[in-house]
């Protein structure tokens, strides 16, 4: 009797995912044709990448005509006139941390998280060699005035010399005893600078690799050093929120420099200090994205250049022909008149950690929402940037069009939910109601009702129209991802354990499973719900009928955020290893995606199913091809 009834309730929870196949008619895949700069050095089975990473520093050539931009997933090359994407130097597995071009442009070099360092040759794009050295993320990199040293230091406070052509080790130094945030050549090339997180910039001998004179007067840590033209003068920028001139020669303090408001720094240790190529002024960058610029010989302040005070700064240069600054944050380049201070352009693109992605219904456009506090909108056929929405005053959480694609709906650590024209961007609504971060918001299938829910453990719902506050659904805990199901009647929700909601009557219908999960997805037909598990998804039947079914496939830890493709037949999932796609009616790990150099932190099917779109903390959407027999 126990083997029968066993027999036929597994055979009836086998009906129940088999029933989770819809039989809706998908949209045709629409015509792409992708920006070139999308298609350069893609990850095998990616078809379009739209943005290009987080910015970490960037440098020029020495004849100005070029310049590469370092950023989270590798190295763009620029054509310096016309801003022209020229190259992608990318390895595809680890996040970019540091780098440096040649000063002929035949070469650049990365560092990455884990310690290695990568070594292109620009013209062929041929990796040429990798140095492994390091043992942890590699902080620093430069090349030697003449091209033919390759210096790199470590957060584990080893400095190593290379030579540039062959890879060979020329020697090395264990002598620093906290991580080296920022290294230098002198333009003679005869001597080095190391600027350490401990306050104490070392002078050495390239030749010898003797110390030469250590320098001490900074209260914390030393996040960017630079030469003057003539060796004589070092300037030191540093956390104490002081810039010193030092004197080469004898290491005293020649000057100081303390009208930052905020810390002369940036979050990577790229250069924030930088002298004109005739020595007299000297530019540097703040915490917050200030441009001052100094008179050496007086210390008088000459102009002050607002970058961008919501970011971090990631770099300043005088360009070779001395006409304008080049400053960058985590998100663009800004490119200024050297003498009246004038804007001139902008290079657009970048962004910080990407946590969320969204396709519109009608498979135009892709939304994004990242931790500057900012929604981007894409077209979906292109890869263009169309639209940045500046009203958020820090992380993007979530992301949701309207099932109409006229509206976007983004949620954010500010405690607050904004509603976005897609059409125009402008802001149509701000909810307030929150009491700390928003996690999520989601669109009712009938775009009449919007819901959210955050760290204070409720779930609002809000009138889509009006913005009026409906009612709260109380939890215990904080509720990280809510969605209604296809036909609007039931809202489910995540604390780490599932819990429905009845819709129309406000009140909690049921906790189901014991699974610790993460994220939501409803199957189309309503029957189902996955939650992301430990290398694997759970499948849980919303009826009375059937057993929770877990399928396995994945690696990398947990899955962080699932979501169920149009047709109901495969499941999409990703942790900090990639995507990868179960079939829930053979119950197989069927395709994973790798290529991202951060962990993966949300995906989204298009409306017709073809392609999987991904959000990473690299600051990047990759877009996948899944279109399955």
């Amino acid at each position: 009797m126990f083997t029968l009834t066993k027999r036929t309730f597994l055979f009836l929870g086998f009906l129940f995912f088999s029933g989770s196949i819809s039989c809706q008619h998908l949209p045709e895949p629409l015509e792409t044709n992708y920006d070139p700069s999308t298609q350069l050095n893609l990850p095998d089975g990616s078809k379009a990448r739209l943005g290009k990473g987080t910015i970490h520093r960037f440098e020029y050539t020495a004849d100005g005509t070029r310049f590469a931009v370092f950023s989270s997933i590798g190295v763009w090359l620029y054509d310096a006139v016309t801003l022209e994407e020229l190259s992608l130097f990318a390895e595809h597995s680890d996040y970019v941390y540091s780098g440096s071009i040649s000063p002929d442009g035949t070469k650049v070099a990365a560092g990455f998280y884990k310690g290695s360092v990568c070594i292109w040759d620009t013209a062929t794009s041929e990796l040429i060699y990798t140095l492994k050295e390091h043992n942890s993320m590699v902080t620093a990199i430069t090349f030697s005035p003449d091209g033919t040293i390759l210096a790199t230091a470590g957060h584990d406070g080893h400095l190593h010399l290379w030579r540039a052509t062959t890879g060979e080790h020329l020697k090395g130094s264990t002598r620093h005893t906290k991580p080296i945030l920022s290294i230098r050549f002198s333009q003679d090339g005869k001597m080095l600078a190391t600027a350490t997180k401990g306050g104490t910039v070392y002078l050495w001998d390239v030749q010898t690799g003797s110390t030469l004179n250590t320098i001490k007067g900074h209260d914390s840590g030393v996040n960017s050093i630079d030469f003057s033209p003539d060796g004589r003068i070092l300037a030191s920028g540093s956390d104490d929120n002081n810039i010193h001139l030092w004197d080469t020669s004898t290491g005293k303090n020649l000057k100081t420099f303390s009208d930052h408001a905020t810390q002369i720094r940036n979050a990577t240790r790229s250069k924030s200090v930088r002298f004109s190529a005739d020595g007299e002024t000297l530019a540097s960058q703040s915490f917050g994205g200030k441009i001052l610029l100094w008179n050496v010989i007086t210390g008088e302040l000459l102009k002050t250049l607002d970058d961008n005070l919501f970011h971090y700064g990631k770099g300043i240069s005088f360009s070779p022909d001395k006409v304008t600054i080049t400053a960058a944050n985590h998100t663009n380049i800004n490119f200024w008149d050297s003498i009246t201070g004038e804007l001139l352009r902008t290079l657009r693109g970048y962004s910080t950690m990407i946590r969320c992605v969204d396709y519109s219904p009608d498979g135009q456009k892709i939304a994004t929402g990242s931790d500057d506090g900012r929604p981007r909108l894409w077209d979906a056929t292109t890869g263009r940037l169309l639209t940045i929405f500046d009203r958020h005053i820090s992380r993007v959480t979530s992301v949701h069009f309207s099932p109409d694609s006229k509206i976007l709906a983004s949620s954010s650590h500010d405690r607050k939910v904004q509603l976005w024209n897609v059409e125009t961007g402008g802001l149509i609504k701000t909810l307030i109601g929150h009491d700390n971060f928003v996690l999520c918001v989601r669109f009712s299938p009938d775009g009449r009702l919007i819901a959210s829910s955050g760290w204070d453990t409720t779930v609002r719902l809000w009138d889509a129209t009006t913005g009026e506050h409906l009612t709260t659904l109380p939890h215990g805990s904080i509720v990280s991802k809510v969605s209604f199901s296809p036909d609007g009647k039931k809202i489910a929700t995540n604390t780490n354990r599932l819990h429905l909601w009845n819709v129309v009557t406000s009140r909690h219908s049921k906790s189901m499973s014991n699974n610790r999960g993460n994220g939501v997805s409803f199957a189309p037909n309503g029957r189902t719900i996955v939650t992301g598990g430990h290398n694997g998804i759970h499948l849980h039947p919303i009826g009375r009928i059937g057993l929770t079914k877990t399928l396995a496939g994945a690696t990398g830890g947990w899955v962080r955020e699932v979501s169920f493709s149009p047709d109901g037949r495969t499941v999409a999932g990703v942790n900090r290893l990639g995507v990868t796609v179960w079939d829930i009616f053979d119950s197989n790990a069927i395709v994973s995606f790798t290529g991202h150099s951060s962990v993966v932190n949300e995906v989204a099917f298009s409306p017709d199913g073809h392609t999987i779109a991904s959000a990473s903390g690299d600051g990047t959407v990759l877009l996948w091809d899944v279109k399955l027999d």
